[in-house]
């Protein structure tokens, strides 16, 4: 047997169900429009559902979406709708004008702190959505151009920032810059594409700028295709364009080869919209940060894209741009499918655990170093006083618990092994893959 076949194997070892009773009911917070639809899906399938958000009144939290109601009226339909389903939807508790402050525990037992006009209110909760909206800031690539403003964040095209002065009056020429700073977001070729199509129709001319264009999301192969029927010009620069006033300097890739670009100067563009650097907001770095959930770059789905949604902790689903910044269409489906996940491990009022496969402290060897409270992704490991291997007793009340050692919460051990490697007295193993087995099978191999 190869090695990597004895890597695949899997020890045959039967199933040990414990049942988990879970109560039905969720925190929805955030100040992101998707909030509204975690908070209408979670409540739709039975959920006792809390919404949480910052503003006077539930339609304040699409007003950031606005810009794009007359390039596209499929979002602006759908949001519009949601706001005033929510509002009316007797069996969402809604606080308005709250944030969350805390929050702590584990799926199942969860206790969110709010701040709400100056009190504060403590509730407990089975499970959490959150969707926070990012904060726009200028690229650095452009920062020594001078440029001093720029769009917002997905309304990057509002009237009010000068691509359209009046609804009969759009800007004649509007160049679209994109992919700066590395960065290469879908929602950047979809909203430019999209709102350079609707400017076509006024007979603006437009062009988009990027190092390259993402169409990946549905319908937009066929919407690409029509927007170069319709006069969009496309293209692929290689360094980062000049902007001077007016003007728009760079050399295009895409026209004859890498090796050989074509120098392209666009005059007398009246707007010019940047794409912006998006960068999570306090809220969700302290949302993130109290429940030790990873980030990348500030944000949870590049840890884990075949799962949007989900976060390395149970019962804790994103979307928003804690999520990952997502163009309005993709982010809804991205909290439907939150809402689908955080279902999945409250919605049922009980939950099957397997508790053979779960990581188990031997208290006898354990250190108290609390190197595996420190890196538990799932933040499954506490310390508490025990009388013997696997046996968890809690607070010393039975005969024996003489000493504190850490103890893995078996309802929210995902099993990943991680405490296992790190512990420098090997007081862990994993339940399904004891040490000892595994060096034996490795042996025999």
């Amino acid at each position: 047997m190869s090695n990597q076949q004895a890597v695949l194997r899997i020890p045959e070892v039967a199933p040990e169900l414990k049942e988990v009773e879970v109560v039905p009911e969720a925190v929805v917070a955030g100040d992101h429009p998707t909030v509204l639809a975690m908070a209408d899906s979670l409540s739709t399938m039975g959920i006792s559902v809390t919404l949480i958000h910052p503003y006077k009144e539930i339609e304040e939290i699409v007003a950031h979406m606005r810009g794009l109601m007359e390039a596209d009226e499929e979002v602006s339909k759908k949001y519009a709708f949601l706001c005033e389903k929510v509002a009316a939807n007797k069996s969402i508790k809604v606080m308005s004008e709250a944030t969350v402050d805390d929050v702590s525990g584990w799926w199942g037992n969860f206790s969110v702190g709010i701040l709400q006009k100056g009190t504060s209110v403590t509730l407990k909760t089975s499970g959490i959505a959150v969707a926070y909206k990012g904060n726009p800031v200028l690229p650095e690539a452009f920062s020594a151009e001078g440029i001093k403003s720029f769009s917002d964040f997905l309304a990057q095209f509002d009237m009010r920032k000068g691509a359209l002065k009046e609804a009969t009056n759009p800007a004649k020429r509007v160049a679209f810059v994109l992919d700066v700073d590395g960065r290469d977001e879908k929602w950047a070729s979809v909203t430019a594409l999209r709102f350079g199509a609707y400017l076509k129709g006024f007979g603006s001319q437009v062009y988009i700028l990027c190092r390259d264009f993402k169409v990946s999301v549905d319908d937009m192969e066929r919407e690409y295709r029509l927007a170069r029927e319709a006069g969009i010009l496309i293209f692929k620069y290689r360094d980062y364009p000049r902007i001077e006033g007016k003007r728009i300097i760079f050399q295009d890739a895409s026209a004859v080869s890498e090796k050989a670009p074509l120098d392209v100067v666009l005059d007398d563009v009246d707007a010019i919209v940047i794409q912006e650097k998006v960068v999570p907001s306090k809220g969700q770095e302290e949302f993130l940060g109290w429940l030790k959930i990873p980030q990348e770059g500030g944000f949870v789905g590049p840890n884990n894209p075949q799962f949007i949604g989900r976060t390395p902790k149970k019962g804790v689903v994103v979307a928003g741009d804690t999520w990952y910044p997502e163009y309005p269409t993709d982010g809804y489906v991205t909290a439907l499918s939150a809402a689908a996940e955080l279902y999945k491990w409250i919605g049922r009022g009980t939950y099957q655990v397997d508790i053979q496969r779960v990581a188990e402290v031997d208290p006898s060897k354990c250190a108290t170093c609390l190197t595996c409270y420190r890196i538990c992704p799932h933040d499954s490991i506490r310390i508490e006083r025990y009388g013997e291997r696997n046996v968890y007793i809690t607070k010393g009340e039975k005969e024996g618990a003489t000493w504190e050692a850490a103890r893995v919460k078996v309802e929210t051990c995902n099993g990943c092994g991680l405490c296992a490697s790190e512990c420098p007295a090997k007081a862990i193993q994993l339940v399904y893959y004891p040490d000892l087995e595994v060096l034996e099978f490795l042996e025999k191999t």
